[in-house]
């Protein structure tokens, strides 16, 4: 769904070095670093968590959590690999998280294609009607229609499905590589935790790895929601460390399974720009706000126009994201000779972000409950909108 290409660490680290002197000649990584550091808050959160609509009610409060990724050039001595994070005492993270491989032919987490008789049954019905920008009425245009009954099924070629997994970012499990959470250590950090200080990686099959952070969870962005006229008005916050923002709503997928219309709205000024899904650099979110498809860190009101939320039926879910700053770190150092070989050992990684997400026409919103146990017949799971969040009383 992204409009621009999606590079692995070790791709973006080499077009670092070919941009700041294309005579340098380099050798490595041996091995990369990944440490996604995101800060979680708003309504929504507890139902995004798995809770009813008490936990949504609830809402508030802030989560920490860390998403961290070892990967090595070189095959591992032996399955599965494991690695120890060294975190700073201020961290609360204990003596150090524990980052755990896949063994060959494991495939948990890995969904498989459907088959083609599932892809002949569960053609999509419906409609999506697809609005953008930042509007209290839709402009001309508006909304794009797309008629799932008319377009053709097919399979996502391997690419497009990479990219799509990445855009969630969701990792992929090979053989070289471990990561945090994983089935033998899923503890996040709680409320009063620093990341800044001294971090260290280390395991037996990647070289050493040391970094010292300077930056922290970002602050809480909470989203207020709620009738502007005819349309529906978003307030949040100043992130202070912020680069800019997007957002996102949905509504209707309740009916989408019996050929109801089903509603998407982005922030981005782009029908086709859906930037607002994933991480990006500080560079590419300022080349973005260039664009208006993400907004700058000034602004902190938009609206969802009068016509989405007629034709969601005056309830949305939606989510905010606020990007923030990123560090990246390589050893050894680049040598200040241009022509003497740069044989790079590691690089690594820490990016940051904010999200908050929302509801609106709370009424009247079916299948939500007050958190007490669900209706035996609804056994399917629910719908999944953009970052593969569980959409709270849908099901498909």
């Amino acid at each position: 769904m992204r409009a621009f290409a999606l590079y692995s660490p070790i791709a973006v680290c080499a077009l670092c070095i070919a941009a700041t002197g294309s005579a340098q000649k380099t050798t490595g990584p041996k091995a990369t670093y990944e440490m996604d550091v995101t800060t979680s808050s708003g309504m929504g959160l507890g139902a995004m968590m798995g809770g009813g609509l008490g936990s949504i009610l609830g809402g508030g409060g802030s989560n920490y959590s860390l998403d961290l990724r070892l990967s090595s050039t070189t095959p591992a001595p032996k399955q599965p690999e494991t690695a120890d994070h060294y975190f700073p005492t201020t961290a609360k993270m204990g003596k150090s998280v524990q980052l755990v491989g896949g063994t060959p032919g494991d495939t948990r987490n890995v969904e498989r294609e459907p088959t083609e008789e599932e892809l002949r049954q569960g053609k999509p019905k419906g409609r999506m009607l697809m609005f953008w920008g930042c509007h209290d009425k839709a402009p001309k245009g508006q909304p794009f229609i797309i008629d799932f009954a008319k377009m053709p099924t097919f399979k996502l070629p391997p690419e497009a499905r990479m990219q799509m997994e990445q855009a969630a970012n969701r990792k992929p499990r090979d053989e070289n590589a471990a990561w945090f959470p994983n089935d033998k250590s899923r503890k996040q950090p709680k409320s009063g935790s620093s990341l800044r200080g001294e971090h260290r990686v280390a395991s037996a099959w990647t070289p050493e790895i040391k970094y010292n952070l300077v930056n922290d969870y970002m602050a809480e962005l909470n989203v207020n929601a709620g009738d502007k006229g005819a349309a529906i008005g978003l307030v949040w916050n100043s992130v202070p460390s912020a680069t800019g923002y997007s957002a996102w709503a949905v509504g209707g997928v309740e009916r989408a399974g019996d050929g109801g219309d089903m509603v998407f709205w982005t922030s981005a000024s782009n029908r086709d720009q859906t930037a607002g899904m994933g991480w990006l650099s500080p560079g590419e979110v300022q080349k973005q706000i260039g664009l208006k498809n993400i907004m700058p860190p000034s602004q902190t009101a938009c609206s969802i126009p009068a016509e989405a939320k007629t034709a969601a039926g005056g309830t949305m879910f939606g989510g905010m994201q606020a990007y923030g700053p990123e560090e990246n770190f390589a050893f050894p150092p680049k040598p200040a000779d241009p022509k003497a070989v740069w044989n790079i050992e590691w690089t690594a990684k820490a990016r940051f972000q904010s999200l908050a997400s929302f509801m609106t026409g709370l009424e009247g919103f079916g299948g939500l409950d007050d958190g007490s146990a669900p209706e035996p017949e609804k056994k399917k799971k629910p719908c999944k909108g953009p970052f593969g969040v569980p959409i709270p009383g849908t099901s498909c």
